[in-house]
Parts: structure tokens; C-alpha cells; sequence
């Protein structure tokens, strides 16, 4: 205990020596909107749909199809993802070419009901049961992405469902892992943390252990939310045979989507798929 002392007192030190300057780039955080209307993908049409998930509930999905596509890929976003600021996402995920359902999460954007875990999880499910049995999607073809919060999600669908494959990026491994990065263990001597039963729930490493579809994972070196040793672990523990790790030395908790070996990787697992649906696909008894 007396290492904190210390510490405390260098931070005092250091405090007291240096100088912060803030310019506008740190207070001014642009980000252009983006909606049906204005979508300008070439060649890829939007559908604007609102989706039951259960009686009195729907939530806002955009549906983007393409003649030449591919596959399809289910993305899940982070718990700060709204449709109308996903612009970048809309014209990567389309690009192999595959098509692509992203939704916003209950009680945001436009879509209803409230937020919660459970909630996010069924939901999820839902989704994947209408491309299938609604709009005839071949799980031999369909992916699962996840950024973030979404990668449980994204994990959760390949445990109930079959995928042909799944993208996590920027991942956590368990809720527990998430808030020791968070919040450094000096913090937690003097408060305490609390994490709702619902949330310990979620568990990354035992559900990419049972995987068997193939795996892209994405890490930000420079990721200050998900630690990227999350992301590697990840990669190390899943059954997948077919697994592969991206890092991006600079990358931080955004828009990795962006970096042209996380595209090439994307790219790559949806051509395995096209090539050889059945050698890539992973099924899930009774399914």
C-alpha cells in the first residue's frame, strides 16, 4: 500500500510542473448524418424498415441490398451506435460486395421500448430470424459483426443460431475484464463496483471457445476503452480453425472499420464464404 503515496504524490508533482492546453480540435467532435434519403451508396438500395420484436415493440432497421451480393452481414453496434451517424459502416460492409442489416438498439434513434440486456439479446435473435425466415437469407452465407457492447451480441447469435461467420471488433472479453480496465485498481480501493447480474452474464471467452465458424478479430493498439489484449485473448481461446487477428497500431476505439487490413480481412472471409458456403458455415443442433 505505500506504492500509492507515491504515486499520488509524483501526480502532484507532475501536475504542478506541466500545463495542459486544450485546443478546439479536443472540444469539437464533428460527425456527419446520414439517412435513407441521402444514403449514396452506388448500386446498393436501402430499405428503411421497422421491424417487430415483439407485440408492441419494433425497432428501426436498415436493410441494404445489392444484385452481386455475396453474403450478408447482421452487424450489432456499440452502445453509442445510431443509424444515422453510420455512414462509414453502411458503405464498408457493403463493399466485397455483401448486403447488410444494421439496426439501432430499443430506446434509441428511432426504434421502441427500453433498453436492456436481456432485451438487446432477444432482439438480436429476432433479427436473425426475420433475415432468414422472412427475407430467405442463407445462414451459409450470413455474418455476424460486432463493435464493442455489440460483440456480445454478435457472439450470442453464433452460439443460438448458425453463421458463416463472425467479425469482432474492438471486443471485451467478459463484463468483469471490461470495468478492471476501466477503472484502475488505486479506484477501487476507495470505491466500490457493482455490476448488475445481467451484465456478468455476458462472456465472450466461453462463447468464442465453443465457435466454430470462422473468426476475424479487430484490435486498436491505441484503445482506450477495450483494452486490445481483450481482442488477442479472444483470438487465442476460439475454436475457430479458421481465425484471424487484425491489429491496427494506431487504432482507437472508432472507426477501425476504415483501415484497409480490417477491410481486406472482411473481404477475405466473405469470399471463403461465396467460394465454399458449406466449409464455412457452422451449424447449431435442432436449427
Amino acid at each position: 500500500m505505500r506504492s500509492f503515496p507515491l504515486l499520488f504524490s509524483i501526480s502532484l508533482v507532475l501536475v504542478g510542473c506541466s500545463s495542459i492546453t486544450i485546443g478546439e480540435e479536443e472540444v469539437f467532435y464533428p460527425k456527419s448524418s446520414v439517412t435513407p434519403e441521402t444514403f449514396d451508396g452506388e448500386g446498393v438500395t436501402l430499405r428503411n424498415q421497422f421491424l417487430p420484436v415483439t407485440d408492441s415493440v419494433e425497432v428501426n432497421a436498415w436493410h441494404l441490398t445489392q444484385p452481386e451480393a455475396e453474403a450478408t452481414v447482421l452487424f450489432f453496434g456499440g452502445n453509442g451506435f445510431y443509424l444515422v451517424q453510420s455512414r462509414g459502416y453502411l458503405h464498408t460492409l457493403t463493399r466485397p460486395p455483401a448486403n447488410a442489416v444494421l439496426w439501432d438498439y430499443r430506446g434509441y434513434g428511432r426504434s421502441e421500448g427500453e433498453p436492456g440486456v436481456e432485451a438487446f439479446r432477444h432482439d438480436a435473435l429476432e433479427l436473425y430470424d426475420h433475415l432468414v425466415e422472412e427475407e430467405g437469407v442463407d445462414p451459409q452465407r450470413l455474418v455476424v459483426w460486432g463493435h464493442s457492447l455489440g460483440s456480445f451480441l454478435a457472439t450470442h447469435v453464433a452460439q443460438e443460431r448458425s453463421v458463416a461467420g463472425v467479425v469482432l471488433e474492438n471486443p471485451a472479453t467478459n463484463v468483469d475484464g471490461w470495468v478492471d480496465h476501466l477503472i484502475p485498481w488505486y479506484v477501487r480501493l476507495f470505491l466500490g463496483v457493482d455490476v448488475a447480474p445481467a451484465l456478468r452474464t455476458a462472456d465472450n471467452v466461453a462463447r468464442v471457445q465453443s465457435l466454430e465458424a470462422p473468426l476475424v478479430v479487430v484490435a486498436g493498439e491505441e484503445d482506450n476503452v477495450t483494452d486490445p489484449a481483450m481482442a488477442k485473448r479472444l483470438h487465442q481461446e476460439a475454436g475457430s480453425a479458421q481465425k484471424t487477428l487484425v491489429t491496427v497500431p494506431d487504432g482507437g476505439h472508432n472507426e477501425l472499420y476504415e483501415h484497409e487490413d480490417v477491410q481486406a480481412a472482411y473481404a477475405d472471409l466473405v469470399t471463403r464464404i461465396a467460394a465454399d458456403p458449406d466449409s464455412t458455415a457452422a451449424r447449431v443442433e435442432g436449427r
